[in-house]
């Protein structure tokens, strides 16, 4: 029956259409490699090896020279990742909570600036770039492996999409008796119902990750493992961290789940009040928070389970 939704265009129903919103983020660019397939195929013949044993992929200009975009769009994916949460996987889509909207849509426009910006100048200096490179790859340089000047800009592109969660009424089909509407309107809702699942799932995830480092952390601090060269030492991130999800969380918690709620009031309670710092230089501050990561950690595992 699902099958046929798709080809009458139906849409899928979710209550998340008041409190959440879809959105996909494209981003691409230049790799500035290029496979060689006749180097490839001398380098594995003078070493005796199978056709497919490797491949040489050749370095078209200075890494240095696209590390400033490939930075953006990394940032660009974290950001997306870090405030969206998944959406089965449509067209690249994923939940964004509406009041993240601001927020997130500031620090994305901020970072496509400054990706359009960042592509521009590359773009500018393309040609010489590839001069620079030239007496580098000396005998494998091969003006063809290269966009024309005119044509580089094109490669990088970075922009979001936004659709709204659509509602259980908006799925219409005349030709359908009322009947097999209703049974189409039953499978949808249940389809959104599992997104929502899955959304949670994935919040519930996060948690159990972040207080999990946090845990191991903790729990190394100090000692010294086998063949390593210093003992085990953590960053004030490791505590910035927790802050940081716990703000996201009320957000997140796209379903009002009271356990989540719960949750989220113990970590900020417990495992966010003292900094790094202090857990560094007080073995009684740090055994203590530790065990409330424990034992928050324990509570993820059985809403999990």
């Amino acid at each position: 029956m699902l099958n046929r939704t798709s080809t009458l265009n139906a849409k899928v129903a979710s209550p998340l259409s008041r409190k959440a919103t879809l959105c996909g983020v494209n981003v691409s660019m230049w790799s500035g490699r290029r496979l060689d397939r006749k180097v490839t195929a001398e380098i594995n013949a003078q070493r005796k090896a199978k056709s497919d044993a490797g491949r040489y992929n050749k370095l078209l200009v200075r890494a240095n020279r696209l590390e400033p975009i490939t930075q953006i769009v990394s940032a660009i994916r974290a950001l997306h990742y870090a405030k969206t949460k998944p959406w089965g996987d449509k067209d690249g889509f994923r939940i964004l909570p509406n009041v993240l909207y601001v927020d997130f849509a500031n620090q994305m426009r901020e970072l496509i600036e400054q990706f359009d910006k960042a592509a521009d100048n590359f773009a500018k200096h393309f040609h010489e770039y590839v001069e620079e490179r030239k007496p580098e790859l000396g005998g494998i340089f091969r003006p063809e492996d290269y966009p024309s000047v005119a044509d580089i800009r094109s490669k990088f592109k970075a922009n979001l999409r936004w659709s709204q969660l659509p509602e259980v009424s908006d799925f219409r089909a005349d030709v359908l008796d009322k009947d097999t509407m209703e049974d189409i309107r039953s499978e949808l809702a249940a389809s959104a119902q599992e997104v929502e699942r899955e959304a949670m799932t994935d919040t519930y995830r996060q948690v159990a990750d972040v207080v999990g480092k946090m845990v191991e952390r903790l729990s190394e601090f100090g000692t010294k493992k086998e063949g390593a060269k210093k003992a085990s030492y953590f960053m004030d991130s490791l505590v910035g961290n927790v802050r940081d999800l716990v703000e996201l969380l009320p957000a997140f918690n796209l379903t009002g789940d009271s356990k989540l709620d719960a949750l989220t009031k113990r970590m900020a309670k417990e495992l966010c009040v003292e900094e790094a710092k202090t857990l560094r230089e007080n073995d009684k501050t740090r055994e203590t928070v530790k065990k409330s990561a424990e034992d928050i950690l324990a509570e993820v595992s059985r809403v999990m389970a």
